[in-house]
């Protein structure tokens, strides 16, 4: 089995933080959410895996180095962009890779879906493209119920459900796919076109688009607050998890916290659901629902 994890993107969404670290690299509890992914895949028995990169390659591209080299058993290949090439040109200017059925995902897509599942029931069917669908809060694909087909992107019915930013192409349909950097206007013309879009509904399984702050926030909110769990991800009884010894006096948390090694953080200073990565320091006061760095 391979995969492709779309990794390049600037993400923008998360200015001002992804100046400084790509998104892939953005840490889960310390680690990583690239490496989550890259793990679950490992864990199901994904042998190639194809990563596309572009911005703050170099980090991205050290990362992923020492991961394969921790990892033997799995086949990093790296596709790098001269210039961001979006979603749908990111898979275009890779298609030697795409010899065989390919699990794609978003470097960006925290979850506990049964790759390996999904792999094994797309495997039995003929269908070029097969995309996960939930019912979630950005719910803009309309499907045939009768069929499970997609009828349209990005349009909202009362029976709509949201992209999980997973798939499974053939390499055959690649041939068809019209040049533009956007996948979904990509999968639009296909529809026009009369090509066969599939949707696999899941209902059981946790996604989360961790491309803003908000969602990057509510995903260890979640995980700590033990809402969900995901095997990949450390597991902490208590979530108040102070990595720190650099606090000063009268220093109170609340709700949920995450605070990474060497962070320092003055006295008389609250934090209520608050994510701290290493090295950040924070000035006495009261912080609420942020990411500090």
């Amino acid at each position: 089995m391979q995969a492709f994890i779309l990794s390049a993107g600037k993400g923008t969404r998360l200015y001002p933080y992804t100046k400084v670290l790509p998104k892939p690299l953005f840490p889960i509890l310390g680690k990583p959410i690239i490496q989550i992914i890259l793990d679950q895949l490992k864990n199901a028995g994904f042998k190639l895996i194809g990563i596309n990169v572009f911005h703050l390659k170099n980090k991205l591209l050290e990362f992923l180095k020492k991961y394969q080299q921790n990892n033997p058993q799995i086949e990093l290949k790296i596709f790098e962009e001269k210039e961001l090439l979006g979603t749908g040109g990111g898979i275009i200017n890779a298609k030697e890779f795409f010899k065989t059925s390919t699990l794609i995902i978003n470097a960006d897509i925290l979850t506990n879906f049964n790759f390996k599942n999904f792999f094994y029931l797309c495997s039995k069917t003929s269908d070029p493209i097969n995309i996960v669908l939930y019912r979630g809060s950005n719910n803009n694909v309309i499907i045939n119920p009768g069929s499970n087909l997609v009828i349209s992107f990005r349009k909202k019915d009362k029976n709509s459900l949201t992209f999980a930013g997973i798939q499974i192409i053939k390499p055959e349909i690649i041939k068809s796919f019209p040049y533009k950097k956007d996948l979904i206007e990509i999968y639009e013309e296909l529809i026009n076109k009369g090509i066969k879009i599939t949707a696999y509904i899941e209902k059981n399984s946790y996604f989360k688009d961790i491309g803003t702050i908000e969602n990057y926030l509510k995903a260890h909110e979640n995980i700590l607050l033990k809402k969900i769990q995901i095997k990949e991800i450390p597991f902490f009884e208590k979530p108040f998890i102070i990595k720190s010894k650099k606090i000063g006096n009268n220093v109170v948390f609340k709700n949920w916290v995450y605070i990474e090694e060497d962070t320092v953080i003055e006295k008389d200073t609250q934090l209520s659901k608050v994510i701290t990565w290493k090295g950040a320091y924070i000035k006495s006061g009261n912080y609420e629902n942020c990411l500090l760095i």
